[in-house]
């Protein structure tokens, strides 16, 4: 009788355990192992008592084998839940701290005005991958300082990025929008060194600068009054077409 309660326990344990990906091989072997030593027990004789005979069997001797056996399967479903929660977190901390980080650029975006082609650069390349913080950064610039601020030092990479960006702008619905675009690749060829670097440009950034200029600058949606400016605007930007 008791060995028939300890196996009705173990089962129950056991049974707790489904997300244990060895549970079933792990209930097999024990139930046929608390068998064979009911099995053991029952074939002995009324006159031969064993040394494992429920006669000789203590309570504390069966708590002992029972635990033993199931405590290892007990602990490893404690250690793989607690992997998985702390799993959980560390992916729920790294998260926040993410959300955390772009909440503070977007706050620290608000109040930068760069006054140098290196302020400038540091800012745009921080707000990488997120157009509105790099669209912001361009109105709270003054299209009118460009020259001023990049001088001599206006890379390639910064010149094709901003004249994307501005690209877009000019497909928004706001006029202002469309404005501050325009006024953008108007100053940006008074930049010293301008038309050195449109001349220098590699032939995957001059495709880039065209497809940019025939699909948006020179497109048949663009207002009148800014599609001639940006008719102009045109061969210093691409003088090689």
């Amino acid at each position: 009788m008791f060995h028939v309660s300890i196996f009705v326990f173990v089962t129950w344990k056991l049974e707790q355990e489904e997300n244990d990906e060895n549970y079933l091989v792990k209930k097999s072997v024990y139930v046929k192992e608390l068998r064979n030593k009911g099995t053991g027990a029952g074939s002995k004789s009324d006159g031969q008592v064993g040394n494992d005979s429920p006669a000789n069997a203590t309570p504390s001797s069966n708590v002992e084998s029972v635990q033993a056996l199931t405590l290892p399967f007990l602990w490893n479903g404690i250690e793989k839940n607690n992997r998985t929660r702390r799993q959980e977190l560390k992916t729920s901390v790294i998260e926040l701290a993410s959300q955390a980080a772009s909440r503070a650029m977007a706050e620290a975006a608000k109040n930068i005005t760069p006054n140098s082609a290196y302020q400038f650069e540091v800012s745009w390349r921080g707000f990488s991958g997120d157009r509105a913080l790099q669209t912001h950064l361009l109105k709270v610039t003054s299209p009118s300082a460009l020259p001023q601020i990049f001088k001599n030092v206006l890379s390639v990479p910064i010149l094709i990025d901003i004249t994307n960006c501005n690209s877009l702008l000019v497909c928004s619905s706001d006029s202002d929008d469309m404005d501050l675009a325009v006024k953008y690749v108007e100053n940006l060829t008074k930049v010293p060194r301008f038309g050195v670097l449109i001349m220098c440009l590699s032939s995957t950034d001059m495709s880039d600068l065209l497809k940019m200029w025939d699909g948006v600058f020179c497109s048949a949606s663009t207002p009148i009054e800014y599609a001639e400016i940006l008719d102009t605007l045109w061969s210093k930007y691409c003088p090689k077409c």
